[in-house]
C-alpha cells in the first residue's frame, strides 16, 4: 500500500475490506492524519514503528486483522491519541509502558491477543480513561493498586488472563463503573463488601475463580445490576435476602460453589425480567422461590445436582419461553402431567432422578424445538405417547427408570435425529418395533430390563454408528441377526444376557473389532463358540456363560486366560481355560483312530470270512438235500399215484408235527454248522495280540449272543 501524494489527508478509513500483508512504513508520510481506521483486513507483519511520527493521530483502529510482534513503543509519542483499538489480533510481548504517556487516551482495547506479563503500574497516569480492555491475553500477577486511580473507567474487562491474588477493596472508588469483568483468573480471597458501592454496576463477572466466602449483604445495594455471575469459585453459605433487592436482575449465575441452606423466598418476586437461572452443583436445599419465574420471562432455568425438595412453582407452567430447564439430580415430586406446560421454544429438558410421578403427556409433542428429554429416573406410570413421534429435532429420549407399561410406540420410529434412546429399566411389553431400525443416526441403544418378547428385528443391523446395544433381561427369543454383525461401530457393550435366544451365536460377530464387552449369558444358545471371535482385538470382557454351547473355546489370550464364570454353565465346552475339561489333542486322536481300525480288522475279517463259509455249505447241504429228493421222488410217484388223490382230499392241510418230522434232519444239520460259525468267530478274536481289545470285543459280542453259545 503506497501512501504518496496524500500528505494533507486527515481520515483514512478502510475498515471492512479484504486488504492483506504487511502495513507500509510509508504510513508515516500521512502526517496530518488523525483517524487511522484499517480495521476487519486481512494486514499481517508487525505494526510500523514510523506510525509514532503521525503526532496528530486521534483515532487507531487496526482491530480484527493478524498484526504480529509487539506494540510499538513509538506509540507513546502519539500525545493527542484518544483511542487505540488493537484487539483481536496476534501481537505478543509485554504491554509497553510507553502506553501510559497517552494522557488523552479514553478508550484502550487489547483483547484478544498474545500479550504476556504484568499490567504497568504506570496505567494508572490515564486519568481520562473510559474503557481498558485486557481480556483474553496472558497477562499474569496481581491487579495493580494504581488501577484504581481510574475514576472514570466505566469498562473494565480483565478476564481470560492469568491474573492472581485478592480483588483490592479498593474497587469500591470507582464509582462510575457500568461493566466490571474479573472472570476467569485465578482470583483468591472474599468478594469484598466494597463492591455494593458500585450503585451504577449492569454487570459483575467474577466466574471462573477461586473465590471464597460469602456473598456480602452489600450486592443488594446494586439496584441496576442486570447481570450477576459468580460461578464455578468456592464460595459458600447461604444467599444473602438482598438479591431479592436486585430488581433488574436479568441474569443470575451461581452454579458450581459450595452454597447451602435455602434460596430466597422473595427471589424473583420483584425481578420480573429475570430470564435466566442457575444454581447448579451445590447444595441447596428446600423448595424453589414460588415467584422465581413471576414475570413468565424466565428462558433458562438450570438448578440441577442440588437437595432441593418439593413442588415446583406454578409459575413454571406459563414461562412460555423457556429454551432450558435442569432439574434433574433433586427430590422434586408431582404430577408430570400437570406442572408442565407447551414451551414453542424449548430445546433442553432434564428432570432425571428426581420424584415425578403421573404419566406422559401427549402435549410434549407439541415441543417442536425439543433436542434432549430427559425424565429417566423418577416414577413415571402410563404409557409412552404415540405423539413424542412428532419431535423431529430430538437427539436423545431416555425415559429409564421409571415405572412405564405398554408397548414401544411404532412412531419413535420417525425420530431420524435421534442418537440416544434408553428406555430400561421399565415394565414394556410387546415386540420391539422394526420402526425402530429406521434410526440411522443411533448411537445408544438401551431397552434392557423390562418384559419385550419375540424376535430381534433383523433392521437393527442398519445402526453404522452404534457403540451400544443392550437387550439384557427381557424375554427376547429366536436367534442372534446376522445383521448384528454389519455393527461395525460397536464399541461399548453388546449385551444379550438373561433373555431366551436360541441356535448358534453368528461367525460373523467376529468383525465387530471395536467391541469392548460381549455378554450373551443365560440364554439357550447351542453350538460352538465360533473361532473368528478370536478377531475381536478390542474385546476385554465377555460372557456365554448358562448356555448350551459345546466344543473348544476359541484361541487367543482373553479366551485362554478367562475367568471360570464367564463360561459356567455350559456343560460341553473344553478348553485350557480355567474351570474347563482339556479337549482332545490331534495326536491322541490319531492314535485312537489307528487302535479303532485294528480292531475292526481283527474282528470284521473273520467274521466275515466265516460267514462266507456258511453261505457257500449250506447250499452245498441244498444242492444235495433236493438232487435225492428228486431220485426218491421218481420211485415214489408211480407207488403212491393213488395215495396222492387221498391225500388232497383232506383238504391240502399239514399238522405241525407233519411239519417238524419233514425237517428234522434239515435242522440237525443247520443247528452242527451254526456252531461252528460261531466257534471260527471266537477264534478270529482271540487270535489277536491285543489282549485288551479281545476281551473288548468279546464282551460285546456276549452282551449281543448271551453268555451261552448263540442259538439262531
Amino acid at each position: 500500500m503506497v501512501f504518496t501524494n496524500l500528505g494533507r489527508l486527515e481520515y483514512l478509513n478502510l475498515t471492512d475490506n479484504s486488504f492483506q500483508g504487511p502495513l507500509s512504513s510509508n504510513i508515516s508520510k500521512l502526517s496530518k492524519l488523525k483517524d487511522l481506521c484499517l480495521g476487519t483486513n486481512h494486514f499481517t507483519g508487525p505494526i510500523p514503528e514510523d506510525i509514532g511520527l503521525i503526532s496528530d493521530l486521534q483515532i487507531i483502529q487496526m482491530d480484527n486483522n493478524s498484526f504480529e510482534g509487539g506494540i510499538p513503543t513509538s506509540i507513546g509519542q502519539l500525545r493527542k491519541l484518544r483511542q487505540l483499538h488493537l484487539e483481536i489480533n496476534v501481537l505478543n510481548s509485554t504491554i509497553p509502558y510507553e502506553l501510559s504517556l497517552l494522557t488523552k487516551l479514553n478508550e484502550l482495547n487489547l483483547y484478544n491477543n498474545h500479550l504476556s506479563g504484568s499490567i504497568p503500574w504506570e496505567i494508572g497516569n490515564l486519568k481520562d480513561l473510559v474503557k481498558l480492555v485486557l481480556s483474553n491475553n496472558q497477562v499474569s500477577g496481581p491487579i495493580p493498586p494504581t488501577v484504581f486511580n481510574l475514576t472514570n473507567l466505566t469498562h473494565l474487562f480483565l478476564s481470560d488472563n492469568k491474573l492472581t491474588g485478592t480483588i483490592p477493596s479498593e474497587f469500591g472508588l470507582l464509582t462510575k463503573l457500568n461493566l466490571l469483568r474479573l472472570s476467569r483468573n485465578m482470583l483468591s480471597g472474599s468478594i469484598p463488601w466494597e463492591i455494593g458501592n458500585l450503585k451504577d454496576l449492569v454487570e459483575l463477572d467474577l466466574s471462573g475463580n477461586q473465590l471464597s466466602g460469602p456473598i456480602p449483604l452489600e450486592i443488594g445495594n446494586l439496584t441496576l445490576l442486570e447481570f450477576l455471575n459468580l460461578n464455578t469459585n468456592q464460595l459458600d453459605g447461604q444467599l444473602p435476602e438482598t438479591l431479592s433487592h436486585l430488581h433488574n436482575l436479568k441474569l443470575l449465575s451461581i452454579y458450581t460453589n459450595n452454597f447451602s441452606g435455602t434460596i430466597p423466598g422473595d427471589l424473583g418476586k420483584n425481578s420480573l425480567s429475570l430470564s435466566f437461572v442457575s444454581f447448579s452443583n451445590n447444595s441447596f436445599s428446600g423448595e424453589l422461590p414460588p415467584k422465581l419465574c413471576n414475570g413468565f420471562a424466565l428462558i433458562y432455568l438450570d438448578v440441577n445436582d442440588n437437595n432441593l425438595t418439593g413442588p415446583l412453582p406454578n409459575c413454571l407452567k406459563n414461562c412460555s419461553k423457556l429454551y432450558r430447564l435442569r432439574l434433574d439430580g433433586n427430590q422434586f415430586m408431582g404430577d408430570i402431567s400437570k406442572v408442565f406446560g407447551v414451551y414453542p421454544d424449548l430445546d433442553f429438558i432434564a428432570l432425571s432422578g428426581n420424584q415425578f410421578s403421573g404419566a406422559l403427556s401427549p402435549k410434549w409433542g407439541e415441543c417442536k424445538m425439543l433436542t434432549n428429554l430427559q425424565i429417566d429416573g423418577n416414577k413415571i406410570s402410563g404409557e409412552i405417547p404415540a405423539e413424542l413421534g412428532k419431535l423431529s429435532q430430538l437427539g436423545a429420549l431416555r425415559l429409564d427408570s421409571n415405572e412405564l407399561t405398554g408397548n414401544i410406540p411404532t412412531q419413535l420410529g420417525s425420530l431420524a435425529q435421534l442418537s440416544e434412546l434408553n428406555l430400561s429399566n421399565n415394565h414394556l411389553t410387546g415386540e420391539i418395533p422394526h420402526s425402530i431400525g429406521n434410526l440411522s443416526s443411533l448411537q445408544y441403544l438401551d431397552l434392557s430390563e423390562n418384559s419385550l418378547t419375540k424376535n430381534i428385528p433383523k433392521e437393527f443391523g442398519n445402526f453404522k454408528g452404534l457403540v451400544v446395544l443392550n437387550f439384557r433381561k427381557n424375554r427376547l427369543s429366536g436367534e442372534i441377526p446376522l445383521e448384528l454383525s454389519n455393527l461395525f461401530a460397536l464399541q461399548s457393550i453388546l449385551d444379550l444376557t438373561s433373555n431366551s435366544l436360541s441356535g448358534a451365536i453368528p461367525q460373523n460377530l467376529g468383525k465387530l473389532t471395536s467391541l469392548e464387552n460381549l455378554i450373551v449369558s443365560h440364554n439357550n444358545l447351542s453350538g460352538i463358540i465360533p473361532t473368528t471371535l478370536s478377531s475381536m482385538i478390542s474385546l476385554s470382557s465377555f460372557d456365554f456363560s448358562y448356555n448350551e454351547l459345546t466344543g473348544p473355546i476359541p484361541a487367543g489370550r482373553i479366551f485362554q486366560q478367562a475367568p471360570a464364570r464367564w463360561f459356567i454353565g455350559n456343560s460341553g465346552l473344553c478348553g485350557n481355560a480355567q474351570g474347563l475339561t482339556p479337549c482332545h489333542s490331534t495326536s491322541s486322536g490319531r492314535k485312537s483312530t489307528k487302535y479303532n481300525k485294528k480292531v475292526v480288522i481283527g474282528v470284521i475279517v473273520p467274521v466275515v470270512g466265516c460267514f462266507f463259509l456258511a453261505v457257500i455249505i449250506v447250499g452245498i447241504l441244498i444242492f444235495q438235500r433236493k438232487t435225492k429228493h428228486n431220485d426218491e421222488e421218481f420211485q415214489r410217484t408211480k407207488e403212491n399215484k393213488d395215495s396222492e388223490s387221498l391225500i388232497w382230499k383232506r383238504e391240502s392241510k399239514f399238522t405241525l408235527g407233519d411239519l417238524a418230522k419233514a425237517t428234522e434232519d434239515l435242522q440237525r444239520e443247520l443247528l452242527h454248522w451254526k456252531r461252528r460259525i460261531w466257534k471260527c468267530v471266537q477264534s478270529g478274536i482271540a487270535n489277536r495280540s491285543d489282549l485288551s481289545s479281545q476281551k473288548t470285543q468279546y464282551v460285546g459280542l456276549r452282551r449281543h449272543f448271551g453268555n451261552k453259545s448263540p442259538e439262531f
